[in-house]
């Protein structure tokens, strides 16, 4: 089963049975008439509690899939989900004043 997580405000709320494309599909028309749309989502952890995301235009919301565990994809190699080693800057020369 997939569910979608939304992010919003900071906070992950979910949408059961429901992709990404779904979801930002259902958003992109609720606010092609309106000015603002409240979108259903799911909050907590174990038995969910229903809530309601007042969504706007200039709202940050982030739609992210989640993927059940045993669920594979072509290109499932571990190496896609590792960052790049960020570069770190060269150690700082601390001063008379800083000591």
């Amino acid at each position: 089963m997939k569910r979608t997580i939304v992010t919003y405000g900071g906070t992950q709320y979910t949408i059961a049975n429901e992709d990404t494309e779904t979801v930002r599909a259902r958003i992109d028309e609720g606010l092609r008439s309106q000015p603002f749309m409240w979108l259903q989502v799911n909050y907590g952890d174990g038995r969910a509690t229903p809530a309601l995301l007042l969504v706007s235009p200039a709202t940050p919301v982030a739609i992210v899939t989640e993927r059940d565990v045993d669920e594979q994809d072509e290109d499932s190699s571990v190496a896609r989900y590792l960052l790049p080693d960020q570069q770190r800057p060269a150690s700082v020369e601390l001063g008379p004043a800083d000591s």
